[in-house]
């Protein structure tokens, strides 16, 4: 029997590695999202762990919204030719798994898990840590008030409609009309929270010792979405760990109002 030295071997180890990567970076997925949704950017916040290559389709808001349900400001098809319901994010490519006469597949934690599967990826669970949970139900509280206002004025095509905005009105029962105005308190409340993140972050840029794992990807969003807030202290380590330049998403803090 002809013996591999170490060295062969691992060499003959990295060509396969490589070929998987190539092989990898050739699938051709579409991501169909909208820019301010966190649910969406849980998958794009993934995908740029993983170094995952896709397409990204961008939607108003209001498309595909039943204007008779909606007090009329509903317009358009939007997402709907996906999967027949007014629901993103969607993930289309091959390989990936659809329902009967759907195009694509829907909800974020399960195009994750697709995606973690498809891609051999180590991504270990939500660990349920009551400090992280405890830490984003604050985040949520904080959100209402601060983010609703401001985040129909970014330059995304979420909004790009007027009736985007009023969609975004009806479904979350905000008033006929809102304003943004100066909360230099909760800035201050929500700057003193983010200043707590970098004690609960147990591993090198991430929540857990063990690595990146589910906890980030929920939790990443939930920050990202105050970017729309003027004002705000960001902590270096906290805006090293958010990163949204080596994402597509859109960083709204040159926007910030």
């Amino acid at each position: 029997m002809q013996l591999v030295s170490v060295a062969a071997a691992a060499a003959m180890g990295a060509v396969v590695f490589w070929r998987f990567l190539k092989r990898q970076s050739r699938i051709a997925y579409k991501l169909h999202v909208y820019d301010h949704c966190p649910f969406c950017n849980r998958v794009e916040f993934l995908c740029s762990h993983l170094g995952i290559p896709y397409t990204r389709v961008l939607y108003g808001y209001g498309a595909g919204a039943k204007p008779d349900k909606c007090e009329g400001h509903g317009y358009g098809d939007g997402p709907l030719y996906l999967t027949g319901q007014k629901l993103l994010p969607v993930l289309e490519g091959p390989g990936v798994p659809t329902a009967p006469s759907a195009l694509g597949m829907p909800e974020s934690l399960e195009i994750c898990a697709f995606l973690i599967g498809q891609h051999r990826a180590v991504m270990p669970c939500d660990a349920m840590r009551a400090d992280v949970k405890a830490f984003i139900q604050e985040l949520t509280r904080l959100k209402v008030e601060l983010v609703e206002s401001r985040i129909v004025k970014m330059p995304v095509p979420d909004w790009a409609d007027k009736r985007d905005v009023d969609y975004r009105r009806y479904k979350k029962k905000l008033p006929l009309e809102w304003s943004i105005t100066p909360q230099p308190e909760l800035c201050e409340q929500l700057s003193h929270q983010l200043a707590q993140l970098p004690s609960l972050m147990r591993g090198p840029n991430c929540l857990n010792s063990w690595g990146f794992s589910m906890d980030d990807v929920v939790l990443l969003p939930q920050l990202r979405a105050f970017t729309c807030v003027k004002g705000v202290q960001w902590p270096a380590a906290v805006e090293k760990y958010l990163n949204i330049e080596a994402t597509q998403m859109t960083d709204y803090r040159p926007h910030a109002l």
